[in-house]
């Protein structure tokens, strides 16, 4: 169960630069669908929808856009969200990730509560018409939820995360991976002084980050361009490949005697055969 930090502190009514108060009106769509969709059509930004292209633009998601579609989960997905929002310039969003902040805003200055919004929204200057006032309490509260930083009244779940956001980068960065790595590799992360944060992977998430690291590590080995980085990717993958015949159950003497046996009976490719047709 994640945890936050619960140290409350006063929301100022400039985030970093940029108005809390203008250009906050979204497209009524909410983040969660539109990353769905994003994976369901692989990545294809053009088979978007426009109202869910505005979601995708309002959250520069085109930075990110490999790392989301790689994420195996949707706290993955989430945290991976925060991290660039939290990295990013705030006048570089649009109005879906600005409201989360507006939401937060007046729930916390004023009172927390759709109602309560509407009535600030429509008495302050940011809309006179309520669908709009509608709008924005949606797609912030909605987007706010997704990404665990609101509960469901729009006050603040995660005053860490808001904290960083209004302090800004100055507070440090965190590069995201969210990829399977060595088991040693936290032990050395924390002897240089960093935090991190790791979390077990089930079977069926072990299996699909063992097949993503075997492609990682062979088109590092294509991309190598010398015998050393060479040698070094292909240890790597080999340890892959380990990893995967222990997964499936076989110990590595055996995937050693089936490729003998292939070899034996149909070669290996020392001869550099190069196959162009066969006619039937």
């Amino acid at each position: 169960m994640a945890s936050y930090t619960q140290e409350k502190f006063v929301l100022p009514r400039n985030l970093r630069g940029r108005s809390i108060q203008l250009n906050v009106i979204p497209t009524v769509y909410n983040l969660k669908n539109m990353i769905d969709k994003l994976i369901l059509v692989d990545g294809d930004v053009i088979q978007l929808k426009q109202w869910e292209k505005r979601s995708y633009t309002a959250y520069q998601i085109n930075k990110i856009k490999r790392e989301v579609m790689n994420a195996p989960t949707k706290e993955d997905r989430a945290r991976l969200i925060k991290q660039h929002i939290l990295n990013g310039d705030p006048n570089d969003f649009g109005a879906s990730c600005i409201d989360i902040y507006l939401v937060a805003y007046v729930s916390e200055n004023h009172k927390p509560g759709k109602q309560a919004f509407i009535e600030y929204a429509m008495s302050n200057g940011i809309t006179d018409k309520l669908n709009s006032a509608q709008a924005i309490w949606q797609v912030g509260k909605g987007d706010g939820t997704y990404l665990g930083v609101l509960n469901d009244d729009g006050s603040v779940r995660d005053w860490d995360f808001f904290r960083k956001w209004v302090n800004g980068p100055s507070m440090g960065k965190t590069k995201i991976y969210n990829k399977l790595v060595r088991d040693r590799i936290p032990e050395i992360i924390s002897r240089s002084g960093k935090t991190f944060n790791t979390r077990q992977l089930t079977s069926e998430e072990y299996i699909r980050e063992l097949k993503n690291k075997a492609l990682e590590e062979l088109n590092e080995f294509i991309n190598s361009n010398n015998k050393h980085d060479a040698g070094e990717e292909l240890a790597d993958l080999l340890e892959v490949m380990h990893s995967l015949a222990e997964y499936n159950g076989f110990d590595f003497t055996e995937i050693e005697e089936i490729r003998q046996h292939k070899e034996k009976s149909r070669g290996g490719f020392k001869n550099r055969i190069y196959l162009i047709e066969v006619e039937y």
